[in-house]
């Protein structure tokens, strides 16, 4: 008697969609941890705290601009600590390099008296 060592057409089937399921569970997986790790690069609109921008300098080192209730912060973000380099204060436009220097200079001169 000749015994036939083919594997039906169904098992086939079978181990083809376990394994589709196993591969598309690792994926979620990984997607689901991605997501929970870069959390913190999103920005909640209606956040008191929101990151403007992140600037890699080095590996492991970084400038990071943060608005913290209407004001700017530039921090500098290493592997151990968070340092505020600068509060960032935004003044408004000025029309000209001539008023600016008129400004400058007013400035300057009461700071004498």
């Amino acid at each position: 008697m000749l015994e036939t060592t083919d594997p039906s057409l169904l098992s086939v089937a079978l181990r083809m969609v376990w394994g589709l399921l196993i591969v598309l569970g690792i994926l979620l997986i990984i997607y689901a941890f991605m997501r929970k790790r870069l959390s913190f690069l999103k920005n909640n609109q209606n956040s008191e705290i929101k990151i403007k921008e992140i600037r890699h300098i080095v590996p492991k080192k970084s400038l990071c601009l943060v608005e913290v209730g209407g004001q700017e912060f530039l921090l500098g973000i290493g592997t151990e600590n968070i340092t505020l380099l600068s509060a960032i204060t935004k003044t408004p436009p000025q029309d000209s390099f001539q008023k600016t220097l008129a400004s400058v200079e007013n400035e300057h001169v009461q700071q004498k008296n």
